[in-house]
């Protein structure tokens, strides 16, 4: 069928052009090739389309009647081009992504409301959650994760890294010991997302590694963030949970001296190639985007 269609293509050229020599300059192929593809329709169709002679062509009345739908054909198919030029330099359609709540709650919402004012056509369909989803199974275009991805299906570009700080509520720093080292802190409360079981802090040369007791884990940073403020313990969160943020009680870095193991962040989509105009352009607007070099940085964490 597709062969077919072509050969309508190549029929409706021939007739436009008034010659086979002039439809094959057209068509970039040889005359005798396209004598040979009109002759083979004709066969085909059980009707003679064309009549030859040493000096022109002229359509039969069945090829006249054929290249009416021969030029419907051509027609569909070049408002069909131009629909997915328009789509190109005008992007539409629905973006589904997913990003962890931390991330989407803060760094994301900036990125989307601007992507949206630039390309108003694309509407967002935003999945906010620490659970690791399937990407393809799930139908998302593009997630945010921190770490690299393990599947080696998807493609994962890196953001960079984002710091992370150790904090606590003033209300709960005066009620226990000031803190020194980071030894200090297997005696007192701490509150651990689940990924980050254990923390690994550095000062100068020295480094310093605690695996957490399970006595208060979570899933989720904005509920250890929470939990931070209400002076349950002391926490690690990502600087974007913390610079510039409005919160409703205060918290102070712990152990400011000791840098602790940054967090990488990555973009990560299906394909590298034939992405949907939409999503080619929120994964160029992410890597461009400078509100994300306010606090990821390109540097890797070294020991």
């Amino acid at each position: 069928m597709f062969r077919q269609w072509q050969d309508m293509a190549l029929f409706a050229l021939v007739a436009e052009c008034g010659s086979v020599t002039q439809a094959a300059l057209k068509a970039g192929m040889a005359k005798s090739s396209l004598s040979l593809r009109i002759s083979q329709l004709e066969q085909q169709l059980g009707l003679r389309l064309l009549n030859r002679t040493t000096r022109k062509i002229s359509l039969t009345f069945a090829g006249e009647r054929y290249l009416i739908h021969c030029q419907e054909m051509t027609q569909a198919s070049e408002r069909a081009d131009l629909a997915i030029q328009h789509l190109r330099d005008n992007p539409s359609g629905r973006l589904r992504i997913t990003s962890p709540a931390g991330f989407g709650a803060t760094l994301l919402a900036r990125l989307t409301t601007e992507f949206q004012r630039r390309f108003p056509a694309v509407s967002l369909e935003i999945a906010i959650s620490d659970t690791l989803v399937d990407l393809v199974d799930e139908g998302f275009d593009v997630a945010f994760r921190t770490g690299k991805p393990l599947d080696s299906s998807l493609i994962g570009r890196p953001l960079g890294v984002t710091p992370r700080y150790l904090v606590a509520s003033p209300h709960y720093l005066a009620r226990h010991p000031a803190l020194v080292h980071p030894q200090q802190l297997q005696s007192h409360q701490c509150i651990a997302h689940r990924a980050w079981a254990e923390w690994a802090l550095q000062r100068g040369s020295e480094d310093y590694r605690w695996l957490l007791p399970l006595t208060h884990t979570t899933d989720n940073l904005l509920y250890a963030r929470e939990c931070a403020m209400a002076g349950a313990g002391i926490t690690l969160l990502p600087a974007f949970l913390v610079d510039g943020v409005d919160l409703s009680q205060p918290l102070v870095r712990v152990l400011p001296e000791w840098r602790a193991e940054p967090n990488e962040l990555y973009l990560v989509y299906p394909s590298r190639k034939l992405n949907s105009p939409a999503m080619a352009c929120f994964i160029e607007f992410v890597l461009q985007h400078d509100a994300l070099a306010e606090y990821v940085t390109p540097a890797p964490f070294s020991s």
